[in-house]
């Protein structure tokens, strides 16, 4: 659950609404590469399939819808450069990731922002402890 939020959270940022296709596409994306990562090696055989499952539509629709997502966080990246920056690196700061490498670098972002979260949270209940 928190996973979810945390994507819906950073497409909102990136500048992407439920208005896109892919925003769906990507948020259960992500779920299915929490899952089992390896689906990120398989991406046109395996994940676009599953996807086009869940939501009743081809696998070539999930794959052009995703990278339409792209193609407009690319196009606003003037506004949300920083995070862009964060997330994808340098080298995207002159061409756009692929569907692949943008799903598998947002994918690195969310699990280190979810684990650093998680690494606060213990170390309050530590210090919780500690005083108690």
């Amino acid at each position: 659950m928190e996973k979810r939020f945390t994507t819906k959270s950073i497409l909102h940022k990136l500048g992407i609404g439920k208005s896109y296709s892919g925003y769906n596409y990507i948020l259960y994306a992500v779920e299915l590469i929490a899952e089992d990562e390896s689906v990120l090696s398989i991406i046109t055989k395996s994940l676009y399939i599953d996807i086009a499952k869940e939501f009743h539509t081809s696998d070539t629709c999930v794959e052009r819808n995703i990278r339409k997502v792209i193609e407009v966080i690319w196009k606003k990246s003037k506004t949300n450069k920083t995070l862009i920056l964060k997330i994808f690196g340098s080298q995207y700061e002159v061409y756009k990731p692929s569907n692949k490498e943008f799903l598998e670098l947002l994918y690195e972002y969310i699990k280190s922002l979810l684990q650093s979260i998680l690494c606060k949270r213990k170390d309050m209940v530590k210090w919780w402890i500690q005083i108690n």
